[in-house]
């Protein structure tokens, strides 16, 4: 126990450490991390490489992918960011968060070749994510995009196959204002002559000039593959060229969302078969045991209790349709506990559950983009005369909300990464 506490402490050293590297929190480039990777890999790594983008979905789809290639019998590596509780839950091997020892070599290893170069903080953590599944070499591995694609230094690696989840207003900021603006910066993910997987039926013309002008190999949902519910049934079925799967459960136990991140991960697999190749009866058991935290997770029954990252319009309105589904609130209340980063579209995001919230307890987060808890509360007050009563500290406000609660009630954690990491730390 002495050695494990003392390892944790020193990640947490480096952690802090990597953050004071780049005077920026962001900075969209891929020259400066490209010159340390090729440092570290000058000839390239040896495992396939899956590269996802997309405003929501990417991390359900990691996962999902990850989950049926583990119960094919491969070594995967999953990259996800940002992690909710330990920051070794970004790095994902053989399907447990990596351990102390390896990450803290992986540290030395980065730092070695990283010289004077001045790197940001996600930068750091993709090329630890690199080094760490070169080493463990895994036969596969997942990455997902932080912020963007074109720029994003998950970017420096050539993907074999490309999938764009979805797109929607988020990151302004740096992406752009628009669905276009935004869709480029997606897309960028794509290689010439390499699958590119677009989740989106509707996907914006410029995603496709560009997918077209460098001769990606486009396979886009409802068009090149399709998917349904199967009516008065907790099953679905999927088909693309000559293959038909069907009778698959639902991934994550939900409806509605998660299917459209299923197929993609199942085209991804379809397009990877001829290197890695799977058995229909992994994809059922990869389906099945695929487990991810924070996406409206239910945490008790009776009452719900539900956390959900969700942090946008569209991933608070895909939160509404979810406890639709579970069919909460019709006998008792439905209670919210909520903070959110103050460059979100936080009133348009709120606008998508106000009606459905009966009693509001809002939370501060206590980092520089972090909204307070009174910020929250005013735009909760234009749209809905609920109650709202506001926190310092999101543990506080959760406790006071469940306090509250009967049997017959719901109560639903949300607006951020922040605030469902520190609630599942807190309960656990």
């Amino acid at each position: 126990m002495l050695i494990n506490l003392r390892m944790r402490r020193r990640i947490s050293r480096w952690v802090d450490y990597i953050q004071t590297l780049h005077h920026r929190e962001i900075e969209l480039s891929l020259e400066r991390v490209c010159d340390v990777y090729l440092r570290m890999y000058p000839d390239g790594l040896a495992f396939k490489i899956v590269t996802l983008s997309g405003t929501n979905g990417k991390g359900s789809t990691a996962e999902l992918l990850a989950s049926i290639y583990r119960q094919a019998g491969y070594r995967v590596g999953k990259f996800t960011s940002p992690h909710l509780i330990d920051f070794n839950e970004r790095f994902n091997i053989a399907g447990q968060s990596v351990d102390d020892e390896r990450l803290l070599a992986a540290f030395e290893r980065v730092e070695q070749s990283r010289q004077d170069t001045p790197i940001t903080f996600f930068e750091y953590g993709t090329l630890l994510a690199i080094d760490l599944f070169a080493t463990s070499q895994v036969d596969v591995a997942i990455m997902e995009v932080g912020l963007g694609g074109r720029l994003d230094s998950v970017n420096i690696l050539d993907a074999d196959v490309s999938v764009v989840t979805s797109i929607s207003i988020d990151h302004t900021s740096w992406l752009g204002n628009t669905i276009e603006q935004i869709a480029y910066e997606k897309v960028g993910i794509a290689r010439s002559g390499k699958p590119l997987v677009i989740g989106l039926s509707d996907a914006p013309q410029n995603m496709l000039d560009y997918a077209a002008q460098i001769g990606a190999q486009v396979s886009q949902v409802d068009t090149d593959f399709v998917y349904r519910k199967n009516t008065a049934s907790t099953t679905w079925e999927w088909s693309a060229n000559d293959l038909a799967l069907t009778q698959l459960p639902f991934p994550y136990e939900q409806d509605g969302v998660q299917l459209n991140n299923c197929a993609l991960a199942l085209k991804a697999l379809q397009l990877l078969s001829a290197d890695l190749p799977v058995e229909e009866i992994d994809i059922r058991d990869g389906i099945r045991h695929a487990s991810i935290l924070g996406r409206c997770q239910i945490l008790n029954r009776a009452p719900y209790i539900v956390c959900d990252v969700s942090h946008n319009e569209t991933s608070v309105a895909r939160l509404a349709q979810f406890l639709d589904t579970l069919e909460v609130g019709a006998r008792g209340r439905t209670i919210a506990v909520c903070g959110m980063l103050k460059d979100k579209e936080i009133k348009a995001s709120l606008e998508k559950i106000s009606a459905r919230v009966d009693e509001w307890h809002t939370a501060t987060i206590h980092h520089e983009r972090g909204a307070s808890a009174f910020e929250i509360s005013l735009l909760i007050k234009s749209l809905s005369e609920s109650t709202v009563t506001q926190y310092d500290r999101v543990e506080d406000a959760y406790d006071a909300a469940r306090a509250t609660l009967t049997s017959d009630d719901c109560l639903v954690v949300f607006g951020s990464f922040h605030i469902v990491g520190d609630i599942l730390d807190h309960v656990n």
